[in-house]
């Protein structure tokens, strides 16, 4: 994985186990914890190939290790 993560912005898995597309860490305000979601495309819209729910950032972590994912963020101010 990259070194660092950004929450609500897409990023590309270009490398790792079972998936390819984009991957997307939002927080979950209502249970404490984070959403990751893998689409097919970076654009909320578009097929998702994963959807998950962990109960903090370590496990995210975890699970992104386990499926030895690189993965390049993208954001506004940072754009690929």
């Amino acid at each position: 994985m990259s070194v660092q993560v950004l929450l609500d912005c897409f990023g590309e898995i270009v490398e790792g186990n079972h998936y390819r597309g984009f991957c997307h860490i939002s927080r979950d305000e209502l249970e404490d914890g984070f959403f990751v979601m893998v689409y097919r495309d970076a654009d909320p819209h578009a097929e998702v190939l994963l959807s998950e729910w962990f109960p903090s950032m370590q496990a995210v972590n975890h699970f992104v290790r386990d499926q030895s994912w690189v993965v390049y963020w993208q954001d506004k101010a940072h754009p690929l």
